[in-house]
C-alpha cells in the first residue's frame, strides 16, 4: 500500500497519454512527447509523487532483448524523477497492460496492475486506469483473453516489426475526440459511488480510461475525478494536501 504521510509538495496525476511508439520523425508522436515533457520539467520542482493512470502509451509489449522505438525521451524523463527521489507510480490501462518489468528497471517505476486505496496526508484515494471498474461482460471476457499467458507467449514468438507494424496500423486509424461531460454515462463514477463509497470511505477516487475529464462530489467528504486524456485535453490532476483540482497544461 502506497502511504506519504508527510506532504511538502504536490503530488501530481496524469491519464491517457497514448503516446505513439513509431519511428522518430513521426509528428504526432514528436509533438505528443514534446508536449508531456514540457509538462514534466513545469511540475517537477513541486512534485512529491507522480502516478500515471494508465494508457501511458499507445500499445506496449515487452521482448526479453527488444524495447519498442519511440518515447524514450519520455522514458528518460521518468528516470530522471526517481533519481530525483520523486517516486513515480504506474497503474497500467488497456493498452500498456503488457508491460513487465523494463520499465522499473531502467526507469525506476512502481507498477500496479490493479487500481488501489492509497493514503496520502492522511487522506484515503481510491486510484486506478479504470477499465477494470465495473466492466461489461464483453469487455470482462476479453481483459481475460488478452492477459492469458499462452496470447502473450504466442506474440512474443512473432516478429517484433510484424506486430508493431499491424497494430500501429490499427491504432492509426484510431480517432481520440473530445468528450463532454458525461457522469451518467461513467461506470467508473457510478460503482465507486454506489459500490465502494457507502462501504469503504475515500475522500477522492482519481481515473482515466473514460477520456471524459470532470470533477464531482459524491457527497460533503468525497470526490470524483476522471482526469481525461491527455491526447485531446492536457488535462491533469494535482494534490495539494487539501484540495484536488483538475488543471490543463
Amino acid at each position: 500500500m502506497i502511504q506519504i504521510t508527510t506532504l511538502e509538495k504536490q503530488i501530481f496525476f496524469i491519464s491517457d497519454l497514448h503516446l505513439p511508439l513509431r519511428p522518430s520523425g513521426v509528428a504526432r508522436a514528436s509533438h505528443l512527447e514534446d508536449k508531456v515533457l514540457d509538462w514534466l520539467d513545469y511540475i517537477k520542482p513541486r512534485t512529491q509523487a507522480l502516478f500515471l493512470l494508465g494508457d501511458i502509451f499507445d500499445f506496449w509489449f515487452e521482448y526479453t532483448y527488444l524495447v519498442p522505438k519511440g518515447a524514450i525521451r519520455f522514458q528518460a524523463k521518468l528516470w530522471e524523477f526517481s533519481q530525483a527521489g520523486i517516486p513515480v507510480y504506474f497503474f497500467l490501462g488497456n493498452h500498456d497492460g503488457w508491460s513487465i518489468d523494463y520499465l522499473t528497471q531502467e526507469c525506476g517505476v512502481q507498477l500496479f496492475r490493479e487500481p488501489a486505496s492509497i493514503t496520502i496526508a492522511n487522506k484515503r484515494f481510491f486510484v486506478g486506469h479504470g477499465d477494470t471498474i465495473h466492466p461489461t461482460i464483453c469487455y470482462a471476457l476479453l481483459r481475460k483473453l488478452y492477459h492469458s499467458a499462452w496470447l502473450q507467449a504466442f506474440v512474443r514468438a512473432l516478429p517484433p516489426d510484424w506486430v508493431y507494424g499491424r497494430v500501429d496500423r490499427y491504432l492509426t486509424k484510431k480517432k481520440y475526440g473530445n468528450v463532454s461531460f458525461c457522469p451518467h454515462k461513467d461506470r467508473i463514477f457510478h460503482y465507486c459511488k454506489d459500490k465502494i463509497e457507502p462501504f469503504n470511505h475515500h475522500e477522492f477516487y482519481i481515473f482515466g480510461h473514460t477520456h471524459c475529464p470532470y470533477i464531482k462530489a459524491f457527497n460533503h467528504s468525497s470526490t470524483y475525478c476522471n482526469i481525461g486524456a491527455w491526447i485531446t485535453h492536457y488535462r491533469y490532476a494535482c494534490f495539494d494536501g487539501i484540495t484536488l483540482s483538475l488543471l490543463k497544461f
